[in-house]
């Protein structure tokens, strides 16, 4: 098993973590990227895999992928212990909205701190009103998390893709000064218990190396 990679990516990191958690063997091919600079080249087999020229892009034997939702699925399928969907209809569905959440709604709230901040380095650049609309849009997402909660450790009562796709995001928008607040306990409640899994520890190592190798 392969898997085109950038540290830095949530939608690679999303496919990452749950390698990990079904505790499969990948090779990991890391593409370069810089926040200024962007990709300094991507490999032709990858790009003969996916039209979108896009990490992740996986390849298991014969079969061949890209897309983390798409990815993700057929690890399930392929690989189903442990699993990482619940096992009723209703709550298949409610999983694969709060991961859809994840990926377009709390993600594009993150990438526009990514855009204005982590993308610009000289404060003076960047564009505070937009900041101001994503910390805004980012904690209306919080206060939604802290309702789908409610009693649950987690999203779907067990450890889910959901967790996962959620998960990402907000740890990026935390890294970059936009945290839940106090005013969202069970949220920070749920980050505290994602944080212990050696899945998501792994992958936040990776991450933090990742900056540092930019920062060098």
């Amino acid at each position: 098993m392969k898997l085109y990679s950038s540290p830095l990516s949530p939608f690679t990191a999303k496919v990452r973590i749950a390698l990990y958690e079904k505790g499969l063997v990948f090779e990991k091919i890391n593409l370069p990227w810089h926040p200024v600079n962007g990709w300094k080249g991507k490999p032709a087999e990858m790009l003969a895999i996916n039209p979108k020229g896009q990490v992740p892009t996986m390849v298991d034997g014969d079969v061949k992928l890209y897309d983390s939702t798409i990815i993700f699925e057929y690890l399930e399928d392929a690989y189903p212990s442990p699993p990482l969907f619940p096992t009723t209809v209703a709550d298949r569905a409610r999983c694969r909205l709060l991961e859809d959440m994840g990926d377009t709604i709390i993600a594009a709230d993150t990438q526009d701190l990514v855009n204005e901040i982590f993308k610009k380095p000289d404060p003076a650049t960047r564009d505070n009103a937009a900041i101001d609309l994503a910390t805004s849009a980012l904690h209306t997402d919080y206060a939604r998390l802290e309702r789908e909660l409610a009693s649950r450790d987690f999203l779907l009562g067990n450890f889910t893709v959901a967790d996962i796709s959620c998960f990402i995001p907000i740890s990026i928008a935390a890294y970059l000064g936009v945290p839940p607040s106090a005013s969202n306990p069970k949220l920070l409640a749920w980050i505290a218990r994602m944080q212990q899994r050696p899945s998501i520890q792994r992958d936040l190592q990776e991450f933090t190396a990742a900056l540092q190798d930019l920062a060098a």
